[in-house]
């Protein structure tokens, strides 16, 4: 069995198989840019010379539109980064315009006006968030409807949509071009801040939330801290919206945005943009909120009814909306200038571990606080693990052991119980019993702390974002590594950065030791299935582990792949010494692979021992091999 520091060899045959390199055709990158380059430097003279070509009055309504802009944007963090739905966003907008012309009316500096708008506004989405901690889906948008309810007969009732007071602006902000200068640095801003956010740790949690919630704590991720992380975010950056609303308009009156049909205007906006896209929401802005009042007379209510077919058709054909529209005429664009891209081969290519030794040797530096040498011989240690879903005990009494430095197999038939013991281990499943993990109790551990005390898990039904990139899901497993706060990660502070630049050499280190590299920008669910396995195995191991749980790895594979698969296994465990259980119905694979190997049937341990012994006995030939296996062969004596 090798010790902890042991960095062994191990062989494989190497295939060369076609496209053995990464294909990544830098050359191209600034040629099939440059389409996009372009049109994004003449919306931006476009704009900018907005307040040389439109009159006082029209450049109203395009500061109007901004601040819609940056609730719609606020309103994409939850419905396109974490899955939430709000129908009380413009109610939110609301708040924030009353409490800025609140402040403002004080005499309160505008910057601290904002300021104060945004807090305000945080704390109340996230209070209107608390319930999703416990409900889903459409409850969640009903729980916010209520909301907006309230916020009406509560505005009604004080008045405050009748108020007169005015915003203190300052005198060098009182024209309309500098109030529009005001409002598109506003917006850019909150679109850097999004941005930000989509490449930080707070990001990927939102999205590992929107898309995987019940496996989350698997990669160290808190759910219900993560959505009202969402909530405080997007109340603040509506709030801020709100701020900027009341600031255009000075004085509020009854134009305070409280009502459900703009709430509901402002999910469109996001569903027509397209949810994701900030280029494609601010575009949705502009065309609902400022074209039909730019617009001649008689062509306004015709661009209404445009924007409702154009709705209609998203839905039907173009699920991302403007932002698809764009991102497909970039590529069409880039492809005609440039030529058409090759797509990399979508298969891992070979590797020989011996090779990618400095890869192994990277990853097994993580800075955790429990490494070190075990005072016992088990590194994994169950019993008397039982797991009961109403009347049905999916496991009975499981008694097993893992020990430092083994490959061990746990293998029956469908329903065995295999995955609800990893379920257990990881904290995804209700336990009696006891299972200590480096001699310290698991069941009273949170699931999201798992993985940074060395324990790592695949599912067997794809685990992974397979909207984001091969890349994009690595760093999603390091979750745990990721210790900073999430204000600082969007803010962009100096701690941050190296920590995200660790993060990334990890996972390209990771990607380099699978043979993945050349598919590193690729969509996951672009690839073929047994590609995915393949990434979801390289991203637990980029997360760090000491022992790595896989839940059925070889499916979807070729034999061959499979083949290669069992090698990787034995580097796995020779070159970053790491313990693996393996779940596995691909018996010739546990036999040449395993150390030691567990039968299960109907959550009940059968027998145990080496691969051999296990297949040999006859209540596991009857019950996962099956029984025709113990009739002799005809014409036999």
């Amino acid at each position: 069995m090798p010790s902890e520091d042991a960095v062994g060899t191990a062989t494989a045959p190497v295939v060369p198989g076609p496209g053995a390199g990464p294909a990544r055709h830098r050359p191209r990158v600034e040629l099939r840019s440059l389409p996009g380059l372009t049109a994004g430097v003449i919306a931006l003279v476009v704009v900018l010379a907005a307040p040389a070509l439109l009159p006082g009055f029209k450049l109203d309504y395009l500061e109007t539109a901004i601040s819609f802009a940056v609730a719609a944007l606020s309103l994409n963090l939850l419905v396109g980064q974490t899955g939430q739905l709000s129908i009380a966003h413009a109610a939110f907008l609301g708040v924030g315009s009353v409490v800025a012309v609140e402040l403002g009316s004080r005499g309160l500096a505008w910057p601290l006006v904002f300021l104060g708008a945004m807090l305000a506004t945080a704390v109340a989405v996230a209070v209107v968030g608390v319930p999703s901690l416990r409900i889903r889906g459409l409850q969640v948008a009903i729980g916010t409807l209520v909301f907006q309810a309230f916020a009406i007969d509560l505005a009604n009732s004080t008045g405050v949509l009748a108020a007169t007071r005015s915003f203190n602006r300052p005198g060098y902000l009182q024209s309309s071009g500098h109030i529009y200068y005001l409002s598109l640095a506003v917006l850019a801003l909150v679109a850097f801040l999004l941005r930000r956010t989509r490449t930080t740790r707070a990001g990927r949690s939102f999205v590992a939330v929107r898309d995987v919630e019940a496996r989350a704590a698997a990669f160290g991720i808190n759910a219900g801290r993560t959505k009202l992380l969402a909530y405080a975010l997007s109340g603040a950056l509506v709030g801020l919206g709100g701020a900027l609303f009341a600031f255009q308009q000075n004085s509020l009156g009854s134009a305070v945005p409280f009502g459900l049909q703009p709430s509901l205007l402002l999910i469109a906006v996001v569903v027509v943009g397209g949810a994701r896209s900030s280029a494609g929401i601010v575009i949705a802005s502009f065309f609902i909120y400022a074209l039909p009042s730019l617009a001649p007379s008689g062509l306004s209510k015709y661009i209404q009814v445009v924007f409702a077919l154009f709705l209609i058709l998203a839905v039907l054909f173009q699920p991302e909306g403007i932002g698809g529209v764009l991102k497909d005429l970039d590529r069409r664009l880039g492809d005609l200038v440039a030529g058409e891209r090759e797509r990399p081969n979508p298969r891992p290519m070979p590797t020989d571990p011996v090779e990618k030794a400095h890869s192994a040797t990277a990853l097994r530096q993580v800075p955790r606080p429990l490494a070190g040498r075990l005072p016992v011989p088990a590194l994994l240690s169950a019993r008397d693990v039982t797991v009961q879903y109403g009347g049905v005990q999916a496991l009975q009494q499981l008694n097993l052991e893992v020990r430092r430095g083994e490959i061990v197999g746990l293998i029956g038939a469908n329903g065995a119980g295999k995955s609800t013991f990893f379920n257990a281990v990881s904290g995804l499943a209700p336990v009696r019993g006891s299972i200590r993990y480096r001699d310290r109790e698991l069941t009273t551990a949170p699931p999201a702390s798992r993985s940074g005390a060395g324990l790592v898990r695949t599912f067997q039904d794809m685990g992974l974002v397979r909207a984001d990139t091969v890349r994009e899901n690595l760093l999603l497993s390091q979750g745990w590594l990721a210790r900073y706060p999430a204000a600082a990660g969007i803010l962009g502070l100096a701690g941050t950065l190296p920590t995200e630049k660790e993060l990334r050499r990890r996972a390209d280190m990771a990607l380099d030791l699978f043979g993945l590299d050349h598919l590193a920008e690729e969509r996951l669910g672009d690839l073929p299935y047994g590609t995915m396995r393949i990434v979801e195995i390289a991203a637990a191991v980029a997360a760090g582990p000491d022992m790595l749980l896989l839940d059925e790895a070889s499916a979807g594979l070729t034999p061959e792949e499979a083949n290669q698969l069992g090698y990787r296994f034995n580097a796995l465990r020779d070159e970053l010494s790491l313990t693996l259980v393996i779940i596995e119905h691909h018996v010739p694979l546990i036999a040449r692979v395993c150390d030691y190997c567990y039968c299960l049937e109907s959550g009940r341990l059968i027998a145990e021992g080496t691969p051999a012994e296990v297949v040999a006995e006859p209540d596991v030939i009857e019950s996962f091999l099956g029984a025709g296996s113990l009739k002799p062969a005809r014409g036999s004596a």
